[in-house]
């Protein structure tokens, strides 16, 4: 089953965040709890985890896209072997 990653929210008054760096490229394992990526906030620069096990399926947002909303789609990570249908796992997420 595949999991949306989303831009995290860091402190309460946080309501867009940068990613500064994947510390994971598409297509490498990841678990839950493990390091995933570095974003910036208007106050520092702090380390995100992830939430989920499995296969770092696709990379959404890039350093270069500036500033995203907090909650918005980030990446998405799938079990080992599994194909994912993006877009459908885009649209089921924005239902929610």
């Amino acid at each position: 089953m595949a999991h949306v990653i989303v831009m995290p929210r860091l402190g309460q008054t946080m309501e867009v965040g940068e990613i500064v760096e994947w510390l994971k490229a598409e297509g490498d394992k990841v678990q839950k709890g493990e390091l995933l990526m570095n974003v910036q906030t208007d106050k520092s620069t702090l380390e995100v985890e992830s939430d989920f096990t499995g296969v770092l399926y696709k990379i959404l947002a890039t350093p270069e896209d500036g500033e995203i909303e907090c909650f918005e789609p980030i990446g998405i990570i799938a079990e080992p072997g599994e194909v994912v249908d993006v877009e459908q796992v885009l649209a089921e997420f924005g239902k929610k």
